[in-house]
């Protein structure tokens, strides 16, 4: 949550599962929060969450490949693919200065090693406080290596 200053930002949680970082965004007042999971258990989950809390969120049941004419400030992601796929599925939903902010697991040196073979990107790494094998990854300036 720090590592997002405005609240007014507007915000994609890719492959949300059970809506986090989102959900808890959009508790402690985060606005514009849209949601994207393709598993339709997950999304019913979501939407009776959202109901019973009052939230303010948007949630799409779909896969991200075929969402368009979306753009975020802010893209998020937990255990979903590796960087290199999470940079593709990115790419759609990006604006100009788009941030990225992925919770990556052990195997992130090797991510980042593969992801800059075929991406253009500045990261900074921040250890997870909620999972000591977790690390944060905060993303700038992606672009394909051919763009």
């Amino acid at each position: 949550i720090s590592f997002i200053k405005n609240k007014s930002h507007s915000i994609l949680d890719m492959g949300t599962g059970a809506g986090l970082p989102g959900v808890v965004l959009s508790i402690v007042g985060y606005k514009y929060i849209t949601l994207v999971d393709s598993n339709g258990k997950k999304i019913k989950f979501l939407k009776r969450t959202k109901d019973d809390l009052g939230l303010d969120l948007n949630i799409i049941l779909g896969r991200l490949e075929k969402i368009h004419n979306l753009k975020f400030d802010i893209i998020t992601s937990r255990a979903l693919a590796k960087l290199n796929i999470l940079f593709g599925y990115s790419q759609n939903f990006m604006k100009k200065n788009t941030v990225l902010i992925f919770l990556k697991g052990k195997t992130v040196n090797d991510e980042i090693f593969e992801a800059k073979k075929n991406w253009k990107f500045e990261f900074q790494k921040y250890q997870s406080v909620s999972d000591t094998r977790g690390v944060i990854l905060v993303i700038e300036r992606l672009s394909r290596t051919n763009d």
